[in-house]
């Protein structure tokens, strides 16, 4: 997956957490950078011009000829600074220290009366400590040219700015911190009228009798996007009653025209007859046909409905056991393990249910169908077994969708409609049950179905 594609498939909460954390974390570096360069030059002004003012007062006295050049330094105040006096070849006339007499602290040379600036990072005898270097140039009252250095120690405002940075990066890093705790509640409380809304739409698994959902009292964006929800929801609740009432009405209209074909025909014999009426035949197996799937449609009609189902002791293995012998009748092979088992249903459908599955295997077994029943703590399980290859794992779930066809039944089934898995789901769901589409051990193809114990 692409570094985009990663992005993309985080939650929106977590992408906008992190936009900001990046975002708030640039300009906290840049504004902390900024803030620390700012007062370093600060510090270092305040020092040049606490620099410029013992070279300008030595100075003066130099100029004035109220003190020679070799004792100026004497008579002002070092304020922890270093100061050289030195003669137009560079030599140290004076200095404020012994071990300053040697070496001039500085290369600059400017003319009388001028002043040059410089920032080193150590002078002799001060290893590692940065001075702020300011060099006046001066003359006695007999022509003699001289230099004033002042060098200005910058250790205390070096150790003031690192500090300040410091208190003002863990300060940042908190704010930063309680910044991300606000706008990650912010958006927890905004994004939760969505997460409500988007649950409640997950949970309409059928639009028809409960498509709605709760509109926050907000009247904001949110509360317009949960009644646009229920205006949509309401225009799909009604074009499915359309659609069922289409289907239940025109499974109703069908099956009077289509018994009154398989009655005719059956009673002048026409289905049943020889090689010569071979059209007749496929047209009573044509009829037989289509009057199934017209009663899967009412099934599923009356499903959606809401029809009451009758509530009464069934013996499942009872049903099981009968779809075994039918089964062997046609020729098929078939395992059977069938333990007692009881639960309370509509006989009629849960018979309809286990016959819908027994014929869903033996249009794909390869040689053997096993079918077993058994009760698992407070449920009846059928296991419906075929030795065709199992469901895709992809197709597990839409397999039991209406009219829905895999590839290989398309190319194998001969008589099924698409509906016969869909009315398994729906009596199962109906008895308070479940079905699914597995894998025996053996890698074989194999439907569960769960069922409460009665």
């Amino acid at each position: 997956m692409t570094v985009m594609g990663r992005w993309y498939s985080w939650s929106l909460q977590r992408r906008v957490l992190v936009t900001s954390g990046v975002l708030v974390t640039v300009m906290i570096v840049v504004g902390v950078a900024a803030f620390a360069v700012a007062l370093d030059r600060i510090l270092y002004s305040a020092s040049l011009d606490a620099a410029r003012t013992q070279a300008s007062q030595a100075s003066q006295l130099v100029s004035s000829g109220e003190s020679p050049a070799s004792q100026v330094l004497t008579r002002i105040p070092v304020q922890g600074a270093v100061l050289q006096v030195l003669d137009s070849d560079g030599l140290v006339v004076a200095a404020s220290e012994q071990r300053l007499e040697g070496k001039p602290i500085t290369s600059l040379r400017p003319a009388p009366g001028q002043v040059a600036v410089a920032q080193v990072t150590t002078i002799p005898g001060e290893v590692g400590e940065p001075h702020a270097i300011v060099a006046q140039g001066v003359a006695d009252p007999s022509g003699a040219r001289y230099v004033i250095v002042v060098g200005s120690p910058l250790d205390i405002e070096a150790d003031t700015v690192q500090s300040a940075t410091v208190l003002l990066a863990v300060g940042a890093a908190a704010l930063l911190v309680l910044l991300l705790f606000l706008i990650w509640r912010v958006l927890q409380q905004a994004l939760a009228p969505v997460e409500r809304i988007r649950s409640q739409v997950s949970q309409i698994t059928q639009v028809r009798g409960r498509g709605t959902i709760d509109v926050p009292p907000t009247g904001d964006e949110i509360a317009r996007l949960a009644e646009t929800m229920n205006d949509m929801l309401s225009r799909l609740e009604r074009a499915d009653d359309s659609t069922r009432r289409f289907v239940s009405d025109a499974s109703h209209e069908l099956r009077s025209p289509l018994a009154t074909i398989r009655t005719t025909m059956e009673v002048s014999g026409r289905g049943t007859a020889g090689p010569v009426d071979a059209p007749d035949r496929v047209i009573y197996a044509e009829a037989l046909r289509m009057q199934g799937l017209v009663d899967d449609l009412l099934t599923l009609a009356k499903a959606d409905d809401g029809a009451p189902l009758a509530r009464e002791d069934v013996d499942l293995d009872d049903i099981v056991d009968g779809e075994a012998r039918r089964v062997r009748a046609t020729g098929v092979a078939v395992e059977s393990d069938i333990s007692a088992a009881r639960v309370v249903g509509d006989p009629v459908r849960l018979e309809q249910m286990v016959r819908n599955l027994v014929d869903n295997a033996v249009r794909h077994t390869i040689d053997t169908v096993s079918l077993r029943v058994a009760t698992e703590g407070d449920q009846v399980v059928v296991r419906v077994d075929n030795d065709g290859p199992p469901i895709p794992e992809a197709d597990r779930e839409s397999v039991f969708e209406r009219f829905t066809r895999l590839q290989e039944s398309r190319q194998r089934d001969t008589g099924g409609s698409g509906l016969g898995l869909a009315i398994v789901q729906t009596v199962a769901v109906a008895h308070g049950g479940t079905v699914v589409a597995t894998q025996t051990p053996e890698g074989s193809c194999r439907f569960e179905i769960r069922l409460p114990a009665g």
